[in-house]
């Protein structure tokens, strides 16, 4: 016979499969606006926000880029591809999405 705590864990697991599927959905739809872009790119994870934003590089997902903080002292980090945690503190979203096509090993030219 299931307990409370048994039932409580299944619905955070439930939670959770859904907060995956949900974040890997708008993460297809991004990548698609960023599909067949040149050079460093970002698209927003949700269209109505800039506090996540997916990277590539000549179409290549490199990761994602996440505001910590607002003005006065905005602050992003970066977190690469296939990893959880964040990397770096940039001044703007373009200095984190420079870090980390450099940490991808992606060399950036200007006009790039």
């Amino acid at each position: 016979m299931a307990t409370g705590a048994d039932g409580l864990a299944a619905v955070h697991d439930a939670e959770r499969i859904i907060w995956v599927a949900g974040w890997r959905l708008a993460e297809q739809r991004a990548l698609a606006g960023l599909a067949g872009t040149r050079g460093l790119a970002c698209g927003r994870l949700e269209p109505r926000s800039e506090v996540i934003q997916l990277v590539t590089y000549d179409g290549e997902h490199l990761g994602h880029i996440r505001r910590e903080s607002a003005a006065p002292a905005e602050r992003w980090v970066m977190v690469p591809r296939e990893r959880s945690e964040a990397a770096g503190h940039y001044a703007s979203a373009f200095a984190a999405a420079r870090a980390l096509a450099a940490v991808c090993g992606k060399e950036i030219t200007a006009g790039r």
